[in-house]
């Protein structure tokens, strides 16, 4: 299996770039096109009986919330991707943490019974630190933006002290919790978006 692939962008389509390793350009679909030409991005290889596809990702962590998208029933790497692309990791970790159908159903392909599907599956999951291998842990966390926090790779003291200094519950919304929080850690989770 193909886990990262660091070169060279030598070309850029509508949803993809390829990226040129070794003497070998590697077709790799992306949320969204790197800032920079030379680029290392964390991989999920998908291998079916008609074709083999690279999904590739400028940080681990969205790397980790794809693959926890996909281990949802009805929800394939497009429909994951479609996703990310509508929205930030954060804020589909926000979205699933506190229940918002409706912010997940904006994706092209993800309509409200995917949504809810995504919201019952992976908010536990999202509460015990995102892992998508569904082990046991922590009760899951009260608190939304903590919870998105902690999918995206915090441990639940990390994603606590993060959020000391921001807005408290209740006077901004889990969004803007979890921006200010990764902003103040000096963690940005990838460009654009």
């Amino acid at each position: 299996m193909i886990g990262a692939v660091r070169g060279q962008v030598i070309a850029r389509g509508a949803d993809h770039v390829v990226v040129e390793a070794n003497g070998v350009g590697y077709k790799v679909f992306v949320p969204r096109h790197p800032s920079r030409d030379e680029v290392l991005l964390h991989t999920h290889h998908v291998v079916r009986d008609d074709a083999q596809s690279l999904y590739g990702f400028e940080s681990r962590d969205e790397l980790m919330l794809f693959e926890m998208l996909i281990t949802v029933s009805g929800v394939g790497p497009k429909a994951a991707m479609a996703l990310l692309v509508t929205s930030r990791p954060a804020d589909i970790a926000a979205a699933i943490a506190s229940g918002d159908a409706a912010a997940l159903a904006r994706a092209p392909g993800v309509g409200k019974k995917t949504a809810e599907r995504l919201i019952v599956d992976l908010r536990g999951r999202i509460g015990r630190g995102g892992g998508a291998d569904g082990a046991a842990g922590p009760a899951p966390l009260d608190d939304d933006a903590q919870a998105a926090l902690v999918a995206l790779g915090y441990t639940p003291a990390e994603a606590a002290t993060a959020l000391h200094g921001v807005p408290a519950k209740g006077r901004a919304s889990t969004e803007e919790r979890v921006s200010a929080a990764l902003r103040a850690a000096g963690r940005p989770l990838v460009a654009g978006g």
